[in-house]
């Protein structure tokens, strides 16, 4: 059995601009980590640097834009997880689903969990911050990460 984190918020910006975001180098520089490489394809490989000595590598699993983008990483643990965010039209705005699959059971995969979850919940306050103002703390690791 795996853990999940599942997060849901609305963000005054279009499907389309908020998937750009989330799957652009220079979006995801903004609000996101330091460093974004990707091939953006199914199967297509991806690295992420959050600091020089935190590198997180992965695999795009699907992309269908502006409504599902879905990759695999290491996410800081011993096995891969898997990151989701589901978008859709709510009036002018965007519905963000977002979830967190992957993650074993037991005291260290719990802490682990709840770390990433309220770095989750960092990095989706900067992600709305970019899209609806235009500005947010800078990009990389958050405190709990």
């Amino acid at each position: 059995m795996t853990t999940t984190i599942e997060k849901q918020l609305v963000i005054h910006a279009t499907p389309e601009r908020t998937f750009r975001a989330l799957a652009e180098k220079e979006e995801l520089e903004r609000w996101f980590v330091q460093k974004a490489e990707g091939d953006m394809r199914p199967g297509g490989a991806m690295k992420f640097e959050w600091a020089p000595d935190m590198v997180e590598k992965g695999q795009i699993l699907e992309i269908d834009p502006p409504h599902r983008l879905s990759y695999m990483w290491e996410a800081f643990s011993h096995s891969p997880v898997t990151i989701t965010f589901e978008l859709s039209a709510a009036d002018d705005s965007t519905r963000l689903h977002f979830i967190q699959t992957g993650m074993g059971e037991g005291e260290n995969w719990g802490n682990y969990a709840t770390g990433m979850s309220h770095g989750w919940d960092i990095h989706l306050d900067h992600l709305t911050a970019w899209l609806e103002t235009g500005s947010c703390p800078p990009a990389g690791p958050t405190k709990s990460l």
